[in-house]
């Protein structure tokens, strides 16, 4: 069986293999033993026992030590057996089997030592010792009382045993040996055959030096065999891998196998580098051990990373230089990707401060993003949507956004491009704005023209105005001539009183020029209670009038809104479309009261000269036909009658000369000494029939510069009027004053409105009508009035429970001459008096007083 075994292995060329079967002899060895132990009937019960423990512990022990690969473990074993041998000589004779067993347990870790001269002379080294334990053994068991037939008996197991162990130690080894010296020798020239042609590079390295290269190696390096042959590998690597080549050599020397595999520059002449990955791997290359290295060659595919890497960093450059921002973002909103023209767009200091924002909180209006993912889910791609965003700092900014939809490995992602139109929009907004403001200025004026009362159709341009200046709020106020304002239409939403803008109006008005508030301090120091109702900007504009202003338009802003100069513009367009609006208004009132007043003058004109003109025409008609059979009384009355209705249709057509000449600046007077009380007298001599009315005269001897006739002008329309309108009972009195003559017509009569103080002195206008009497053409009062300015005096009107008429008159000095020069006024003079007392505004119900 042992020799079977023996043969078994010589068949057998590994190492392992080798040791495994050494084992396995052993153990044969040791259960033969065992059975010789129990057939020798001279050994006592507990010597057969214990030769079998100890065989079966020399058989089992090998096996569990069978890993143990250290050239450590012959000392180690030497150690112990010394040990073993001086417990012999103290103990008992069991410590010489355990030496017996340490031993052998030694032998059979030397034969898996790798090198084959070194376990033959330790196995050689071990016999010697086993012999001498021998000795021990045998001195041992004399002690213990082994009887002399069982001691030799004993020895000659020992001795067969040593024997036996040696032999087939020493035929395993050199069975062995030259088993391994063949099988290198046929797997040397099969592994050479081999690395030759292999279209891989390979070398060897012994002792750290290249013993071998195939051909691979020498295309690759481009060096000839004898140049590497005997240098160092590492000594053609760059120094910048040489540090890499040497932890791949020692991992693969760690693990006694194959290793990981670096990326190293080899170097070589000319410009171009030579980058190979390297692998190393433990092999025995004749019986010593050696690194294998193998090479690839990766100059290409480094190139190609390398260009790539280039093109990319040459991309990324670009995409960081290119002036419009670049993005792309994630559907749930982050920024994954942007260059640096996204960052200053958005104000960010750095790409992490951008992929920390969510676009979603970009956008002003949090529905643009979503709008702007469906027009990409249903198209894929999107062309200028415009949409405004915040910057970092709160800034809101228009963008006009060109993007896509993507489809990648990681999901769907959007991908674009922003610009900034802010200044566009802005320009854009500015001419739309100019756009609708002058089509409102238009529509306005042309509602203006289209509009028969200007008053209903105020609220409607207040709307408009609202609308085209973004909703903002507009207030028309409308000044009186008291200096008063009131609201004329107003659309803001909150209540406010005429005094909360009062301030602007009066500015406005006082300046004749847009009174502007941009911020809210300018407001709340300005107008404080505009400030109150939340007012932040507000603009006032005057309207126009041509005799006085309008009113004011006033806008109002509760938001952040920064009025323009074309803003500005637009409100002085609308205020002077207004202005012109309502003088077409006031003047076509005017233009119908004048046509009343005319239809009423010419009627009136006709009336009073009808009533003379009948009289004059009856008397004419009845002396022409009847003078010869009236008496000389009959005669002389009729003449009067004739006179006197002459005289009043000559005082009327003199009025009417007086109004017609003022006109044109043709009217004269004479600057004479004149007894008034004597003028008052010839008057009132005209006034033969006052019917129930009882006038009271009043005069003195004082002298006035002035023009008889047109004083007595004056005087007859004042009597007149005053019987005409007055009361019962008339006054005549003169008074004197500092350098004038007073000359008062009073009667108690109902008076005149306060109101109608001044309308009473404007052509053509009458105060009241009174049944009964005959209708005036209404130019009494304006022509005295007239004439006594003319003359250096004046005509007022008073009421103090009776109605008042006084004429002043410029009395004569002590020192002054008989007459003066005439005087002629200017046409620009009398025209400017005439409108003085004529101007007035249309539209209330006022009549003049003759």
């Amino acid at each position: 069986m042992i020799f079977t075994m023996v043969s078994e292995f010589s068949q057998q060329n590994d190492r392992h293999q080798l040791i495994g079967h050494l084992l396995r002899v052993r153990l044969a060895f040791y259960v033969a033993a065992v059975m010789v132990a129990f057939g020798s009937v001279s050994l006592p019960m507990y010597g057969r026992a214990s030769v079998v423990v100890l065989a079966l512990t020399m058989g089992f022990v090998p096996f569990a030590a069978r890993h143990y690969n250290s050239f450590a473990g012959v000392p180690t074993a030497a150690g112990i057996d010394l040990i073993a041998s001086f417990a012999l000589w103290t103990f008992v004779p069991w410590a010489g089997w355990l030496s017996l067993l340490v031993s052998l347990w030694a032998i059979g870790s030397v034969v898996r030592l790798s090198s084959v001269r070194t376990a033959s002379r330790t196995a050689v080294a071990a016999v010697a010792l086993e012999t001498v334990k021998v000795g021990f053994i045998v001195a041992g068991l004399g002690t213990s009382g082994v009887s002399t037939q069982a001691a030799d008996l004993w020895i000659v197991f020992a001795r067969a045993a040593i024997l036996g162990v040696a032999y087939l130690q020493f035929a395993a080894i050199r069975r062995y040996r030259y088993q391994v010296a063949a099988a290198a020798e046929t797997g040397s020239d099969r592994y050479r055959r081999l690395m030759d042609t292999a279209p891989t590079a390979y070398l060897v390295e012994v002792d750290r030096k290249i013993v071998y290269a195939n051909r691979s190696t020498l295309d690759l390096l481009a060096r000839p065999l004898s140049e590497l042959i005997g240098s160092r590998f590492v000594d053609i690597v760059s120094l910048e891998s040489r540090e890499r080549l040497t932890g791949v050599v020692r991992a693969a020397s760690d693990r006694l196998g194959s290793g990981k595999s670096e990326s190293i520059r080899i170097e070589v002449d000319g410009p171009e580098e030579l980058w190979v990955d390297a692998t190393c791997a433990m092999i025995s290359h004749s019986g010593n051990p050696a690194v294998q290295i193998a090479l690839s060659d990766r100059s290409g595919q480094r190139k190609a990373e390398k260009d790539l890497y280039k093109t990319e960093l040459d991309f990324r450059e670009f995409f960081e230089r290119i002036p419009v921002a670049l993005y792309r973002s994630l559907p749930d909103g982050r920024i994954a990707q942007s260059n640096n023209a996204l960052r200053e767009l958005f104000g960010a200091e750095s790409e992490e401060e951008v992929s920390g924002i969510n676009t979603r909180d970009m956008y002003v209006n949090a529905a643009d993003r979503d709008h702007l993912e469906v027009l990409l889910e249903d198209s894929k791609f999107v062309v200028g949507f415009e949409a405004r965003m915040y910057k970092v700092d709160g800034q809101i900014i228009w963008v006009r956004d060109t993007s896509r939809r993507i489809e990648t490995d990681d999901g769907i992602a959007y991908e674009g491009a922003m610009i900034d139109i802010t200044g566009t929009r802005a320009i854009e907004d500015e001419l739309w704005s100019r756009a609708a403001q002058q089509e409102a200025a238009a529509r306005i004026g042309q509602m203006a023209l289209d509009a028969d009362d200007i008053g209903s159709i105020l609220g409607e341009i207040t709307d408009l105005v609202s609308r085209v200046l973004g909703d903002e709020g507009v207030v028309l106020f409308h000044r009186h001539d008291d200096d008063e304002f009131d609201i004329v239409s107003s659309n803001i939403d909150f209540e406010l009183g005429p005094e909360a803008v009062m301030t602007l109006a009066d500015r406005a008005h006082m300046t004749a020029a847009p009174v502007v508030l941009r911020t809210d301090p300018e407001v709340r120091f300005a107008a404080p209670r505009l400030a109150d109702k939340g007012v932040r900007s507000c603009v006032a504009v005057m309207i126009p009038g041509s005799d006085s202003d309008f009113g004011t338009l006033i806008v109002l802003s509760t938001g952040d809104r920064l009025f323009t100069s074309e803003d500005i513009n637009f409100l002085l367009a609308i205020a002077n479309v207004l202005a012109a609006a309502i003088g077409r208004s006031v003047a076509k009132e005017r233009l119908e009261d004048l046509l009343k007043s005319k239809d009423a003058f010419v009627a009136s004109v006709s009336h009073e000269l009808r009533t003379p003109l009948t009289v004059v025409t009856g008397m004419a008609h009845e002396l022409n036909e009847q003078w010869m059979n009236l008496s000389k009384q009959e005669m002389a009355e009729f003449t009067e009658m004739l006179v006197e209705q002459s005289r009043d249709m000559s005082d009327i057509i003199e009025d009417l000369l007086v109004a017609a000449r003022s006109n044109i600046g043709n009217v004269t007077v004479r600057r004479e000494h004149v007894s008034l009380g004597r003028e008052i007298e010839s008057v009132m001599a005209g006034f033969t029939d006052t019917g129930s009315t009882n006038i009271e005269v009043r005069t003195s001897e004082e002298q006035v510069i002035a023009d008889p006739i047109r004083v007595r002008q004056i005087l007859r329309n004042l009597v007149t009027n005053a019987l005409r309108y007055g009361g019962n009972r008339v006054e005549i009195v003169m008074s004197s004053g500092p350098g004038t003559m007073a000359v008062e017509v009073i009667d108690n009569g109902e008076g005149i409105l306060p109101e109608d103080h001044d309308r009473i002195f404007v052509a053509y206008e009458r105060a009241h009508h009174t049944e009964g009497q005959p209708g005036s053409v209404g130019l009494g009062l304006t022509v005295s009035r007239t004439l006594a300015e003319l003359m250096g005096g004046s005509l007022t009107y008073t009421f103090d429970g009776r109605s008042t008429f006084r004429l002043e008159l410029p009395k004569v000095a002590v020192e002054s001459a008989e007459s003066g020069p005439v005087s002629r006024t200017s046409g620009d003079e009398l025209a400017r008096a005439v409108r003085s007392v004529s101007s007035g505004r249309i539209g209330v119900d006022v009549a003049a007083v003759e």
